[in-house]
């Protein structure tokens, strides 16, 4: 209901396997999921996790799965688009008290990470805007980037499992700052011009050259905005 664009495939399953290392997993047509996840009518308060967590993985089809990344250091913007959407819908299905409790703990975590470690860059193949210089302060000549982290983050392998879900919790408080910036309708308006962009060009054959529009990248997303 929040998108204008159908559901980009034929079906869509959801396979609940046991003892599995994540609570879900999302891939074209199918979501497997934890059965932790399934529960009785009886208990009211697993619903809240669960249908969260399905509707997390339902919009991950659409971004990340049909929509996916163009680089590895794009990871960050399905997985913040997704998450916005999910958030959308666990605010009409659960309150708006719900859903600011979800954001305010995501914005938790992500200041106590920073705090802790240093901080967040969503897209390290880019190098990071300068900073503004007035008439007192002089730019620096020889700015140096800092990086406090053991490992690399300019590479997915050596990046921290820690890192990457404080990566994904800070892509959705980004959507929302746009949400803000640009207002809700104009924000979906740039995600239905992308689906609409990939749905035409997934009918096209290979050598038409429009099979670049299934994949989402930083600049390709800020130019629509």
């Amino acid at each position: 209901e929040t998108l204008s664009n159908r559901y980009p495939y034929s079906c869509y399953k959801q396979v609940f396997v046991d003892e599995t290392h994540e609570d879900y997993r999302s891939y074209a047509t199918m979501s497997i999921m934890s059965v932790n996840l399934l529960h009785s009518a009886v208990i009211v308060d697993q619903v809240y996790t669960s249908r969260t967590t399905m509707a997390q993985a339902i919009a991950e089809q659409f971004f990340g799965c049909f929509i996916s990344m163009q680089n590895w250091s794009d990871m960050w913007l399905n997985k913040g688009i997704s998450q916005y959407l999910c958030g959308l819908y666990q605010k009409k299905s659960f309150g708006n008290n719900e859903y600011r409790y979800w954001v305010q703990s995501m914005l938790q975590d992500v200041v106590k990470y920073e705090e802790q470690f240093g901080g967040i860059i969503l897209d390290p193949s880019q190098p990071p805007a300068p900073l503004p210089v007035g008439s007192s302060n002089a730019a620096p000549s020889n700015p140096k980037s800092e990086e406090k982290f053991y490992f690399s983050i300019r590479n997915l392998h050596t990046m921290s499992p820690m890192y990457i879900k404080a990566l994904h919790k800070k892509a959705l408080l980004v959507m929302r700052m746009l949400e803000h910036r640009i207002g809700l309708e104009l924000l979906l308006q740039v995600f239905n011009k992308q689906l609409s962009l990939a749905t035409n060009a997934a009918q096209q054959k290979i050598g038409s050259g429009l099979w670049g529009h299934m994949l989402i990248s930083t600049n390709v997303f800020t130019k629509a905005i």
